[in-house]
């Protein structure tokens, strides 16, 4: 289901902190030359090696970018919540996907026209650096992460994760509870772990007194305990 009505879309971009310090008068033109696409879970959104047409944000929902294998295994490199925008760098360098979007439930994305985001940056340089610092940041991400799968132990990714969750919600907290967004095996192909061992670990390092789990919920009574266990 597609659903292009400007209206529409000018509530959404409003309420996207990549826009939010855009006038009224460009947030409209980008209405203008914008679409929603609804997805049910599992829905494709694109297809590695197609043509990027735009910027996608997600508006509600989760999507996963990952990589597959023509065995039939699949690389999760993303996974990306309501408000997070993808497709930067194939916008910018006029490359197709190297990878695949796939809804993980039920999904709204809107997507901007590509010649809409270009002509923005043209002429508004506070939103340039906005786009930039967004994407120098998923870069700086995905390096941390590159370095855990090459030398941190499996043990150590899972802290990892759970503490970069923990600080995104409450980044001065000392208790914090973290929720699995994703199904257990999504966020154990983001890193770079099996399924089983993802599990096996969450316990174990419970079992340990770090943490207790509570159905998807992750209750971390010290954050600060959890870094030493890091250490």
């Amino acid at each position: 289901m597609r659903d292009s009505k400007p209206v529409h879309n000018e509530t959404h971009l409003g309420r996207i902190p990549l826009f939010d310090d855009l006038p009224a008068e460009e947030i409209q033109q980008l209405a203008r030359d914008s679409k929603t696409v609804f997805l049910e879970k599992c829905g494709t959104l694109f297809r590695t090696g197609e043509t990027c047409p735009g910027l996608h944000v997600v508006i509600y929902g989760q999507v996963k970018v990952a990589f597959s294998s023509t065995q039939g295994s699949e690389k999760v490199v993303d996974i990306l919540q309501a408000g997070q925008s993808f497709g930067e760098a194939e916008l910018l360098l006029d490359k197709p996907y190297r990878a695949h979007a796939q809804a993980l439930g039920d999904t709204l994305v809107l997507q901007i026209a590509k010649t809409a985001i270009l002509d923005l940056i043209a002429r508004n340089p506070g939103f340039a650096h906005k786009l930039l610092n967004g994407m120098s940041r998923r870069l700086h991400d995905l390096m941390v992460d590159l370095e855990g799968y090459t030398l941190h132990t499996g043990a150590a990714r899972v802290l990892t994760f759970l503490l970069r969750e923990a600080a995104a919600q409450e980044p001065c907290n000392e208790s914090a509870v973290v929720r699995l967004s994703a199904p257990k095996g999504v966020i154990a192909s983001r890193l770079n772990l099996s399924p089983e061992y993802f599990s096996r670990t969450l316990h174990n390092v419970s079992e340990q007194g770090y943490f207790a789990i509570h159905g998807r919920d992750i209750h971390i009574d010290s954050v600060s305990r959890l870094q030493l266990g890091l250490a």
